[in-house]
């Protein structure tokens, strides 16, 4: 963390890993979510493995889960308090903490993504930009599946290789 009065200061050490940390992904406040109003998430993945600690105040951390996407991970960020991971495989992860639930979900290879407010957006080869509303983790009825819409599909299926959203 940084203070103004001593500059940068240790907050939390993980223990020791047995693989190299190929991405992090740190959410520094987490305002009224399941784990606290001042807790703060960091996690590391390599390959197709993903911790994720949940950090006190008091410099304490907790493992909250190790999870495994099954392919290896391309990106790992967070959108609000929802872990994401994805996957040029086309495979996208999402831990919610309000329901402490992690959900795989197959998609169309993905080559961009970015996200808007709590809405995750995926470019995908196909010529199709999807979207995911991470906040509301929202599950089809029939299969349990997360919800992914398709929001545009570009009539000639070239890539969507770049995405930028800003909303107002």
């Amino acid at each position: 963390r940084m203070t103004e009065t001593s500059g940068w200061q240790q907050v939390f050490t993980s223990p020791r890993l047995d693989w190299v940390i190929e991405r992090v992904a740190l959410n520094a406040k987490v305002h009224g979510g399941a784990l606290g109003d001042h807790d703060k998430m960091v996690a590391v993945a390599s390959s197709t493995e993903i911790i994720l600690w949940a950090l006190q105040t008091d410099g304490n951390g907790s493992e909250i889960g190790v999870f495994q996407l099954g392919v290896p991970l391309e990106a790992l960020f967070f959108v609000g308090n929802q872990l994401i991971a994805t996957s040029h495989a086309g495979k996208i992860g999402v831990w919610n903490a309000v329901t402490k639930h992690w959900q795989i979900q197959d998609v169309v290879p993905i080559n961009s993504y970015d996200a808007a407010g709590t809405f995750l957006l995926l470019g995908c080869n196909n010529g199709s930009i999807y979207y995911v509303d991470v906040q509301k983790f929202p599950l089809r009825m029939k299969d349990n599946d997360l919800l992914v819409t398709e929001l545009y599909r570009d009539p000639t299926e070239d890539a969507v290789t770049a995405l930028s959203v800003y909303l107002t």
